[in-house]
Formats: structure tokens, sequence, C-alpha cells
């Protein structure tokens, strides 16, 4: 699980990559994730909360991938003294979370964007449409935790093999 603390490490943003939906041999290979948003809480006892989780959202490889280059070439940016570069994720299919860091090199600043489609209930059988109902979380983070994140996300990824290579065929259709 990759994991972004603020610079308070009160509030989190957590991505868990679950399972592989499509391995890319019929349709884009893909990935299910979980997404939280935790608070930290002094009671009833010491540690995170969920503020926010989105159990069931959908996630490119590509997207991924683009993701952290863009991530890797901000920090190298930043580390360079080259100015401010900013990284972003935001799924080409069902665009339920994004993410965009930017800044540095003492600070970056984090925005969480939630689509709350799948986290809201429907009331007397209406349900809201895609993206009409937002949630947006904005942070600082510092340069370690925003590298922490960048590696959980690698590590995260490895779980899942994009080589064809190494991805088994599966049952002809």
């Amino acid at each position: 699980m990759a994991v972004l603390l603020n610079q308070a490490s009160n509030l989190r943003f957590r991505i868990e990559l679950v399972r592989r939906i499509s391995e890319g041999i019929v349709s884009p290979a893909s990935l299910a994730v979980k997404v939280y948003v935790d608070r930290y809480r002094h009671e009833p006892q010491l540690g995170f909360a969920p503020l926010l989780v989105v159990e069931n959202a959908t996630l490119l490889d590509l997207d991924l991938i683009h993701f952290l280059e863009s991530l890797e070439e901000m920090l190298e940016a930043v580390q360079e003294g080259e100015g401010a570069r900013t990284a972003a994720l935001e799924a080409s299919v069902e665009p339920t979370v994004a993410i965009r860091i930017g800044g540095g090199p003492e600070a970056f600043q984090v925005e969480v964007g939630v689509d709350l489609l799948h986290v809201l209930e429907p009331v007397a059988g209406v349900q809201s449409e895609r993206g009409a109902d937002l949630a947006l979380f904005r942070f600082f983070a510092n340069g370690r935790a925003v590298l922490a994140f960048c590696d959980g996300l690698v590590l995260e990824f490895a779980r899942f093999p994009t080589d064809p290579s190494k991805v088994a065929k599966g049952a002809p259709q």
C-alpha cells in the first residue's frame, strides 16, 4: 500500500492496488484499487481513522505508469534545482480518484480529488451523476513523504506484472 502523509502527520492518503482486472490481452491492462483518506484521532483510541473510503476504483496500468514517470521527473527536477513541476494521476476509465503533486523542494502541495458517486448512498432511489459530487483534499507533504509514496506505488505495482511474457494467457474466449 502506498501512503502519503501531510506535513503534520495527521492526515494521510492511501492507495492500495487490490487485483488485476485485465491482463491487457483483450482489453487495456487495468487494476482494481482501493483509496483511503484517513485522519489521526486521539479518541476513542490513538491512530488513524477513515475519513473517506473508495472501495472499488479502476486504474489503467498506463495511467499509473505515466504518473510514476512524471513523479520521478518532478523529483529529479526539484533535486537539480530546475524549478517546480507537477505530477498528476487521473484515471482515464471511470475517473473516481485524481491526485496532483507539485512544488518542492521543502514542501509539495498535494491535491486529492474523489468522485463521490460510489461513496454516497442513493436517497429515495435517486443517485448522483458522475462528477456531480466531489471531495477535494489539499495538503502539504515534505519531500521524504512524497518519495516514500512513489516508492510504495512502485512496490505495489511490481506485484502485478505487465510484461506479456510474465502474464498468464488465460482461457481462450
